[in-house]
């Protein structure tokens, strides 16, 4: 483990390393575009129903806001996309829309294999890469650009819904920190830092939380919180902490304040569209509340106890325990190979004052020597 004198940034640096072992890598998220600029070319050039009609076809969900977890098991992840209908949708049912999607799709030798029907969208599994959900949607009005009627082939009506404009509101959030605590100290050490894709406390907080979310259910999914109501909580409670340790532990204690002294459900609405309640499914049946509560107060519970000063023996312990043996194993293998690179490059140093590794300059740094195949030190 990398010694910083913070303690909210050492675990910064772990936290942050796991995140980002759960995230979509970059060789999956070009794979993902690539069939998604095809399926977008395939539906443009459709002359039955879709081509007349102007639309968007673009990505939603958590590849969006930069949220993915790799699901335990699984080497598969999720790509969410809507078609946006410009058009008045009074015009079409429902299932009009839906059968028109079913019907392009099925035209295609490669997606009439792939396809599964869901309530709300039609996916394409495209086994041990990804799946991906395309939403059919029309524009609800002139005015609002983002907001959506989509059908719910259960109900046989429109619901309203705005995966674009939550995808801003989301990221509006994020963006209220411009630059990380661990980020601050990185560069004040003059330590590399892992620039992928830029990740902010909150997104990384939203990854841990749902990492957690899918050990604790791992045994029992059938109660199992889903991702938007946990990402949508996270970022009604974020409060611009510039820590991911300290955005989780204010977000779940708002949580337990709101759940463990009230003895009334929460309800999780759309942010910017209140008609969705993301939490409607807990009114009709409560045992989805109740696994939510035990959920979330087991997590306070053990975010309590990384507070602790009991050494990085517990620490360790707790973090395996919350996020997975091998999550932890990969950060601190990750910690291990920036330190060894900075030290075979001569750029390691430890400040004779405060015993903390960081990179070359300071007049009271001291080089850490590069090793040879043997141990020894490098000539």
């Amino acid at each position: 483990m990398i010694p910083f004198q913070n303690k909210y940034v050492q675990l910064d640096d772990l936290l942050d390393r796991m995140a980002e072992s759960l995230q979509l890598d970059k060789t999956r998220y070009e794979l993902m575009i690539q069939h998604y600029e095809a399926i977008k070319k395939w539906i443009e050039a459709d002359e039955l129903f879709f081509k007349p009609f102007k639309y968007e076809l673009y990505p939603h969900g958590s590849v969006r806001i930069k949220t993915t977890v790799k699901p335990i098991g699984k080497d598969e992840f999720d790509l969410d996309i809507a078609l946006h209908l410009k058009i008045q949708w009074s015009n079409h049912t429902p299932e009009k829309i839906y059968s028109e999607l079913k019907r392009r799709l099925s035209e295609h030798s490669i997606y009439k294999e792939k396809m599964e029907l869901k309530n709300r969208c039609i996916r394409l599994n495209y086994s041990g890469d990804f799946h991906m959900d395309i939403l059919p949607g029309i524009q609800e009005n002139e005015w609002d650009e983002d907001k959506l009627q989509i059908p719910d082939r259960l109900l046989g009506c429109w619901v309203s819904s705005n995966p674009r404009g939550y995808a801003k509101w989301f990221l509006d959030k994020t963006n209220t920190v411009k630059i990380s605590l661990l980020e601050k100290a990185l560069r004040a050490e003059n330590l590399p830092s892992n620039d992928y894709e830029d990740k902010k406390p909150l997104q990384r907080a939203v990854q841990l939380i749902k990492r957690y979310r899918d050990i604790y259910f791992q045994d029992n999914d059938t109660f199992k919180t889903s991702s938007i109501v946990l990402t949508t909580i996270a970022g009604l409670n974020y409060n611009g902490e510039e820590s991911i340790f300290l955005a989780v532990e204010n977000i779940i204690n708002q949580i337990r304040q709101h759940t463990f002294y009230n003895s009334t459900r929460i309800k999780v609405l759309n942010p910017v569209n209140s008609e969705e309640d993301f939490t409607d499914k807990w009114e009709k049946e409560p045992r989805y509340y109740q696994a939510f509560r035990a959920f979330c107060e087991h997590l306070y519970e053990q975010w309590q106890e990384l507070k602790k000063d009991k050494g990085i023996i517990s620490e360790g312990h707790i973090l395996k325990g919350l996020f997975g043996d091998d999550l932890y194993s990969r950060a601190q293998i990750s910690q291990a190979d920036i330190i060894e690179k900075a030290r075979n490059e001569n750029q390691l140093g430890i400040n004779r004052n405060s015993g903390v590794i960081g990179g070359i300059g300071a007049a009271t740094t001291t080089t850490v020597k590069s090793n040879t195949f043997f141990g020894n030190d490098a000539d």
